[in-house]
């Protein structure tokens, strides 16, 4: 009973955002959590005891699941929805140094696409520096307010030593191809005592991890089915391919190893990973597809990261 109402809280696109009103967000999370842990021991069970074949399935399967889960919202690319983002992620970065206001002055955005973060911060007196690899995306209103563009591999950027005094990205870290050279250079130009936050997700094996979900529907289309079927299937559809090369593929636990690589200069200061549990009942059904890709069942339910990390040396 009580996973029934939370699962239905969670998923609810009219009951989750009307909850939010209410309860804090860290109390949902803590809501979802408990859901998830009174889910896992049954599906550990299952993993532990499924083989690891089949490890994909076939084209009537895909197609039968299809029809079984409604297409997402949009993310809202909108200039609206783009401004009411900027405007969110701004002031959630500037909650983050309140105490430490005066001295956190230039900030540099990772993966920035439209720029509208820094284009608030810019708006709230900071110098505001964002870098991404393509300049098509890069918002008018961002460049007119004085945010800073340059166009820029963020696993090799062109800045000296101890440039910056906060370096953020959102939902942009999953993309990177090389995730450890992005965080070294990340850790390089930022001062010490500066900061380096990080929001980012799906992971790539969570249930919405292929980041296709627009085209493809089911959850974990990327665990189930091969790329070339789901490939053959957009395209047969007139469906938005699915574009898993965009993706680095890094699991929780990757990125978990990382943090600790890095902790010798780096000290948590905030940290949490957002569970996904709502979707289990696929690793139930196809328990074989899933144990072929990851024996780690945090692999398949950890959706996001929010990370903020204090240089320390």
């Amino acid at each position: 009973m009580i996973q029934t109402i939370l699962q239905r809280m969670a998923s609810s696109p009219i009951l989750r955002p009307l909850l939010l009103k209410f309860i804090p967000k860290r109390v949902f999370d803590k809501l979802i959590l408990l859901f998830t842990k009174l889910r896992t021991r049954g599906i550990r069970s299952i993993l532990d005891q499924s083989t690891v074949t089949p490890a994909w399935l076939g084209l009537d399967v895909l197609k039968s699941l299809q029809d079984e889960y409604p297409f997402s919202t949009s993310y809202g690319r909108d200039p609206q929805s783009q401004e009411k983002r900027g405007r969110d992620r701004a002031g959630e970065i500037l909650r983050l140094v309140k105490d430490r206001a005066d001295t956190m002055n230039s900030f540099l955005e990772l993966g920035c696409w439209d720029g509208m973060t820094s284009y608030f911060l810019k708006r709230h007196g900071k110098m505001a520096t964002a870098i991404d690899i393509r300049a098509d995306g890069f918002d008018e209103r961002a460049a007119s307010e004085g945010a800073k563009f340059l166009q820029m591999d963020a696993a090799h950027l062109r800045f000296d030593d101890e440039t910056f005094d906060f370096v953020f990205s959102y939902n942009a870290f999953e993309h990177f191809p090389e995730p450890e050279l992005v965080l070294q250079e990340a850790v390089r130009v930022v001062r010490k005592g500066g900061y380096i936050y990080l929001v980012f997700g799906p992971l790539y094996m969570s249930p919405k991890g292929s980041h296709g979900y627009r085209s493809i529907t089911v959850p974990y289309h990327q665990l189930l089915f091969p790329k070339e079927l789901l490939e053959d299937f957009t395209r047969t559809r007139g469906l938005s391919p699915v574009t898993l090369n965009e993706l680095n593929k890094w699991s929780v636990e990757d990125y978990r190893g990382l943090w600790n690589r890095y902790s010798h200069k780096l000290r948590k200061v905030r940290y949490r990973e957002t569970y996904n549990p709502l979707h289990m009942d696929l690793i139930a059904r196809f328990p074989s597809c899933f144990k072929s890709k990851t024996t780690c069942l945090d692999n398949l339910l950890v959706s996001d990261i929010e990370a903020l990390f204090e240089r320390i040396r």
